[in-house]
């Protein structure tokens, strides 16, 4: 049977859990193979040697992590990057926008709930963080990648079968538009102003980013059903960008100035759009700034 490994390492678990969300089918995924070692699912703490496939959840984001990844991927003969923080850094991520220093005394010292009179920060037996946080791609070779914050369930099933039948697992190409169900304008509309996800209230059938939200599914990997869109909410970009795109915030930003008339009329003031958008990483790279041209803060 095919030897199948799981790991979580800077993740919350979310993605090990899509993938139980499969369900029954599941259960017929492990007629065809043996897991051999998965945290959410088994108490086992060593990684067997011959695993033919790996899923690493989590970016690397400290000793520890950057360990384990190396280590799967020395027994694994399939590496697949698990999710959205192990293929490009994930919400973790935004943590790059500090350092590490900074990180340690607000989560020790200086939050509201914190009693530490002595301003110790935990060091024995604590992994140490690395300089930043960075995707699994950056510390190790990975052979394939399985985006979305958690993934699609359906995606991770897709993916396993293809691989188990000798197959290339190919992931969606286009763009959540592509999926969403929302009317757009065959012309396009300049947007005039831009609104934060609790202004106004959006008509229930056109397109988000026209109506002046900013939603990244221009920018983003389509595979999800476009849930987020289909309820009122502009999609955050959480898939990472598709294969034609480096950069996902710098292709969203470009998107905007074009819907905004920046590039061809040189009577808007450009300075009109950053002045409006209130956290322009969080909007932009909320998922992938440790894959970003530039993963940190310059300062």
């Amino acid at each position: 049977m095919v030897k199948i490994a799981t790991t979580w390492l800077g993740g919350c678990s979310g993605c090990h859990i899509s993938l139980l969300d499969l369900h029954e089918e599941l259960l017929n995924l492990l007629e065809n193979v043996e897991l051999v070692h998965c945290p959410v699912l088994m108490d086992v703490k060593e990684i067997p040697d011959e695993v033919e496939v790996a899923l690493i959840e989590g970016g690397i984001r400290n000793e520890e992590n950057l360990e384990i990844a190396k280590e799967m991927r020395e027994r694994a003969k399939i590496v697949i990057a698990f999710g959205t923080c192990a293929a490009f850094g994930g919400v973790p991520g935004l943590g790059n926008l500090y350092s590490n220093d900074e990180l340690l005394d607000k989560a020790y010292k200086t939050t509201i709930t914190t009693k530490n009179d002595d301003g110790i920060i935990p060091n024995e037996e604590v992994p140490e963080l690395v300089s930043r946080v960075k995707p699994l791609s950056e510390v190790i070779e990975v052979d394939y990648f399985i985006p979305g914050c958690p993934p699609n369930p359906e995606m991770i099933a897709e993916v396993v079968k293809a691989l188990l039948e000798g197959k290339e697992p190919e992931l969606p190409k286009k763009n959540l538009c592509e999926e969403c169900a929302r009317k757009k304008s065959e012309e396009g509309v300049a947007i005039e102003t831009i609104k934060r996800n609790y202004e106004g209230n959006p008509d229930p059938e056109k397109c988000l980013l026209e109506q002046g939200y900013i939603c990244l599914g221009i920018a983003t990997r389509e595979g999800c059903g476009a849930p987020c869109p289909s309820s009122g909410v502009p999609c955050s970009g959480c898939s990472g960008p598709t294969d034609a795109v480096v950069d996902q915030g710098a292709k969203m930003i470009s998107a905007l100035c074009s819907d905004f008339g920046i590039d061809n009329d040189r009577d808007v003031d450009p300075m009109i759009l950053p002045k409006s958008i209130k956290d322009k990483i969080g909007s932009f790279y909320k998922f992938t700034l440790p894959s970003a041209f530039v993963p940190i803060r310059l300062k």
